[in-house]
């Protein structure tokens, strides 16, 4: 039997970002759609950086574990970042190979992501609220604990990556200056 062409239902922040992915898709003659079906997929372009966030943020369960993120983001910890919305997989914009197969794994709703930063899951939330601009009280409010659980969680953190300040780390996952 031969394999179905998954419907790809590609999210981006401005439409001119569909190029960067257009080659894998015609790779696999896959078409695109805006209303998913059963063998459909959700591409979301992380351009500019950290904005996927945000639409993670908005989708829910059932469409994160069909979702690939294709983003230009390279530190280990800022996928792992991603990957904690228990979505597909994450993929580097330049790996046509991991693309196409991430396409058919998020079709079927397989999680093919593979954790390489060494932080915990409420280390990486942590890091996905300091990304979103919040400070220790709003992050601790969001969270529902203490500023000092917060502070805790931010030492682990800078301790396991070798990293001297949450702005050298903010910095680090933006690809600002390389560890």
């Amino acid at each position: 039997m031969a394999r179905k062409a998954p419907v790809i239902n590609v999210i981006a922040a401005d439409l001119s970002y569909h190029r960067l992915i257009q080659h894998a898709l015609e790779h696999i003659e896959a078409s695109a759609s805006e209303q998913p079906g059963p063998y459909s997929a959700h591409l979301l372009l992380d351009f500019p950086m950290a904005w996927a966030i945000g639409r993670l943020t908005e989708m829910n369960s059932l469409d994160r574990a069909k979702t690939l993120i294709v983003t230009q983001g390279t530190h280990d910890a800022y996928r792992d970042l991603l990957a904690s919305f228990h979505i597909s997989g994450v993929v580097g914009t330049s790996d046509l190979r991991a693309i196409v197969a991430g396409i058919y794994a998020a079709a079927s709703s397989l999680k093919t992501y593979q954790w390489k930063s060494g932080l915990t899951y409420m280390e990486l939330r942590v890091t996905r609220l300091l990304l979103q601009g919040l400070d220790t009280s709003s992050a601790a409010e969001t969270l529902r604990v203490s500023q000092k659980t917060i502070n805790a969680h931010v030492s682990n953190i800078l301790n396991k990556l070798g990293i001297e300040s949450r702005a050298q780390y903010i910095a680090a996952l933006l690809g600002h200056n390389q560890l």
